[in-house]
């Protein structure tokens, strides 16, 4: 089992766009947790691989997507990379979508993740 909990930089109010709070099974790649992503949060799961695992694996890398389960559900989708050893990950790479099913809109965000 590992922790990640990773987030963006910090704006000058004391909010980030995304931060994350995983809990994962390593000994089978399973992601899962809440993705917090410009103040709703989000129950997701996912899968990870870990680099070297099998031949040819060079780099760590995550998929995941959830809902935040209200009526007017919001889902959102990620993938990353990630950089540092599988239990505590010094960075994230990632790129995420959410959309809303309220309005119709979706929006982007990529960037990196540090440790908080």
């Amino acid at each position: 089992m590992s922790n990640w909990n990773l987030g963006s930089e910090m704006h000058p109010n004391g909010t980030r766009d995304v931060e994350i709070a995983f809990v994962n099974d390593d000994s089978i790649g399973r992601v899962g947790g809440t993705l917090t992503f410009m103040g709703r949060r989000f129950s997701v799961n996912g899968n990870w691989a870990a680099s070297g695992s099998v031949p040819g694996r060079n780099y760590s890398a995550f998929a995941l997507w959830g809902t935040d389960g209200q009526g007017a559900t919001e889902y959102v989708a990620a993938t990353g990379t990630v950089q540092g050893p599988g239990p505590a990950p010094t960075r994230i790479d990632m790129n995420l979508i959410r959309v809303s099913t309220a309005d119709d809109e979706q929006y982007g965000w990529d960037g990196k993740l540090l440790p908080i």
